[in-house]
């Protein structure tokens, strides 16, 4: 399992925790690139995709590559952000 932790002054983009303390977010990469659905637990760290088992699998980008983050919605408005 990867941890990836979130960059601080990006947390209070997550809001409320969904269930057992579980959000599921899009990031914004540096490089245009974008993860949809992927699994934050703790509050602070990336764990995986919502695909993966248990949300916990590998994360192919680090905390110096996040640009942005957006809590998951049910339908995507890609490329507008908030």
């Amino acid at each position: 399992m990867t941890k990836i932790e979130i960059p601080k002054n990006l947390i209070p983009k997550l809001g409320p925790s969904m269930k057992m303390d579980i959000h599921w977010i899009d990031v914004q990469l540096n490089d245009g690139r974008v993860f949809f659905k992927m699994v934050v637990r703790g509050g602070r760290f990336i764990t995986g995709s919502k695909k993966d088992t248990n949300g916990e699998g590998l994360v192919s980008f680090t905390t110096n590559d996040i640009k942005n983050i957006r809590r998951q919605k049910l339908f995507k408005w890609w490329p507008i952000w908030p």
